[in-house]
């Protein structure tokens, strides 16, 4: 019997032989993936569902990206609103889109995911510059000009009746004249008339002339407009206030010292003409707007 046996073994043995010698030449086969044995596993334990996709790269994307088709009106003017459109615009906030420290000059009115309404209270000193996508890449940007005030003046002017004045000019900032300039030629409106006597450059709005009327003894607010004369949807406004003054009303608003009396106490009282009031110094006399010129 253990003869027969003999045999038995000598053939178990030359079968693992074979299948040893086949096993290492697999494995050389797939040296160059050393993983590639495993994944082959892991795909026959783990198929992949017949209702499941694989996702496409193509298609993800941020939940934070957006995109701006149009901005109207193609110029903004301060205290007004302008329209942002494109999609996906729920997405984005002010900082995002427009960046640090413009909360002062705008801000978000009214927001859906096609388009946004923007309130702008005021001008920057630049244009309005933003991306107009939320992909970085592939992204461009977009630059709306914004016209902002101008003024003529700090304080009220006085002038004397009769006297020629020093002609003065409204001030625009450089960034102003640029987008009116690139628009159409500057032109400047009075919508009411000065003093007689008194004119102003329709092409500089400079302010010139020697009044012959006064202004009736008070300060009063003249409007000027700026605005491209081809177009004048794109204009902005500003206002220049003055008195002209007879040397009879200048005489009156004259703020002058007097003695102290029952009805008049203080340190240094003082008067004018034009009040009734008794002031306790000379700069509370000519503070107030019936007396002196300051405003």
């Amino acid at each position: 019997m253990s003869k027969s046996l003999i045999p038995f073994f000598i053939l178990k043995i030359f079968s693992l032989v074979v299948v040893c010698f086949l096993g290492l030449s697999c494995l050389g086969k797939d040296a160059k993936s050393k993983d590639g044995w495993m994944v082959s596993l892991l795909g026959l334990a783990l198929p992949i569902a017949e209702d499941e996709e694989i996702p496409d790269e193509r298609d993800s994307h941020p939940t934070n990206d957006y995109l701006v088709h149009s901005v109207s009106p193609s110029v903004v003017l301060e205290n007004s609103s302008f329209f942002i459109e494109g999609k996906n615009l729920k997405a984005v906030t002010e900082k995002q889109l427009f960046g640090e420290g413009f909360s002062k000059f705008l801000n978000f009115s009214e927001v859906t995911d096609s388009k946004i309404t923007v309130s702008l209270q005021l001008c920057p000193d630049s244009s309005l510059v933003f991306p107009g996508s939320g992909d970085k890449e592939k992204s461009h940007q977009i630059s709306i000009p914004c016209l902002g005030s101008f003024r003529y003046s700090v304080r009220s002017p006085k002038f004397d009746l009769g006297m020629t004045i020093t002609p003065f000019a409204p001030n625009i900032s450089a960034q102003v004249l640029e987008v009116l300039g690139t628009l159409g030629e500057l032109e400047f409106v009075l919508e009411s008339n000065l003093p007689l006597g008194m004119q102003m450059n329709s092409k500089t709005g400079e302010i010139l002339g020697t009044p012959t009327e006064t202004t009736g003894n008070e300060f009063r607010s003249y409007n000027i407009i700026a605005q491209v004369k081809s177009n004048p949807n794109f204009r902005i406004k500003s206002q220049v206030r003055m008195i002209v003054v007879s040397e009879e009303e200048k005489m009156n608003r004259t703020c002058r010292s007097i003695a102290e009396t029952s009805t008049c106490r203080g340190p240094s009282p003082h008067v004018c003409s034009n009040s009734s009031i008794c002031y306790t110094s000379q700069f509370a006399c000519e503070m107030d707007s019936k007396c002196g010129f300051i405003e």
